[in-house]
């Protein structure tokens, strides 16, 4: 979800990142959230034996008022599912408005103090113990590949030559990066005063 902050898991591996988003992992996922409205604390004990919204039912929800600012409230929510938009619509049918969301906690992965921005690599190590050897083998998850080169925001450099023949692309006179010529852009110009077409 877009409009969701925190704790956020990267992987280039597919087949894990799969696994770990499955509700079958029963992984609690953890989230400090905002609301605004009247929160009821009975209707958050209710939802310990989950909820249906629009047709759609939400299993049990671990969820404690941690707060209240006049018409605002956090919340501390649990749950394992994680449906799309699954605390919005839990928290949107007890008539509360979701103003703020921050995961603070995915399975054993906490976000702690990290600060906004900032990567921490999880070492091979690491995984494998928090992971577990079941997870570790549905995933076809794989410790030993090599791990990837930092970013750089540089462009990319022809490693191989340019084949025999071949020119260079033409570029505008401006110095505008766009190929010109047949089939190619051309730049929009102002016509001169007495010229001819």
């Amino acid at each position: 979800d877009i409009n969701t902050e925190g704790l956020l898991l990267l992987t280039n591996d597919g087949g894990l990142s799969r696994v770990l988003e499955l509700p079958a992992t029963g992984w609690l996922r953890r989230y400090r959230v905002r609301v605004h409205g009247k929160v009821e604390e009975s209707a958050l004990a209710g939802l310990r034996e989950g909820i249906a919204v629009d047709g759609v039912f939400y299993g049990a929800i671990e969820a404690s008022l941690d707060r209240e600012q006049g018409t605002n409230a956090w919340l501390t929510i649990g749950l394992r599912e994680g449906k799309n938009r699954e605390v919005k619509n839990i928290l949107g049918a007890l008539g509360l408005e979701v103003t703020r969301l921050i995961r603070i906690s995915y399975g054993p992965f906490q976000l702690e103090d990290l600060p906004e921005g900032h990567v921490l690599e999880i070492k091979g190590r690491v995984l494998r113990e928090q992971l577990g050897e079941r997870l570790i083998e549905e995933s076809g998850a794989n410790f030993d590949a090599e791990i990837a080169k930092p970013f750089s925001n540089r462009p990319v450099r022809r490693t191989e030559p340019r084949r025999e023949g071949a020119e260079p692309p033409k570029f505008s006179r401006d110095g505008d990066r766009r190929p010109i010529g047949e089939g190619g852009l051309i730049k929009a110009r102002k016509r001169r005063e007495g010229s001819r077409d």
